[in-house]
């Protein structure tokens, strides 16, 4: 166990990094705050009711977005995000709401775009709906798989 440190820590030396990016990262993990950057559906609910000024980003496919999305979401394909008539559509001064399929792809994004510059922040579960047909939206002990303690 201990030679296996040893030569995982080895390995590490040996690697490059890029400074800058890992500045970059390690400030994004130090603003991330007791939410992890998450917003749950009833408190985006409740903030919208009340007249939250949001920028809602529906991250998903197109013909997904059109069967049904948050009232006043922009849609924008996670992997269309960085292309130039995009990115302009994205204000600099206003949170911006992510939500995909179950949270997955909305949560790179929010990377994505928080090393950018942008205040982002994620709906939890996003819109409930798996992408893959039959897979249904649920974590590890909701299917009452063992779970141990250390």
């Amino acid at each position: 166990m201990i030679n296996e440190k040893v030569d995982k820590a080895k390995a590490v030396e040996n690697i490059e990094f890029d400074p800058e990016m890992l500045n970059k990262l390690r400030m994004f993990l130090n603003k991330t705050g007791a939410d992890w950057n998450y917003i749950l559906p009833v408190q985006l609910s409740a903030d919208l009711s009340k007249g939250a000024d949001y920028f809602l980003l529906d991250t998903r496919k197109p013909e997904d977005y059109s069967k049904g999305h948050i009232a006043g979401a922009v849609n924008i394909f996670w992997l269309d995000i960085l292309k130039p008539e995009n990115l302009i559509m994205l204000p600099p001064c206003k949170k911006i709401v992510v939500c995909c399929y179950v949270g997955h792809t909305a949560s790179q994004i929010l990377v994505v775009l928080r090393l950018l510059g942008f205040d982002v922040t994620v709906l939890k579960f996003g819109m409930g709906k798996s992408p893959a047909v039959g897979v249904p939206v649920a974590g590890w002990e909701n299917y009452g798989f063992e779970t141990v303690k250390s």
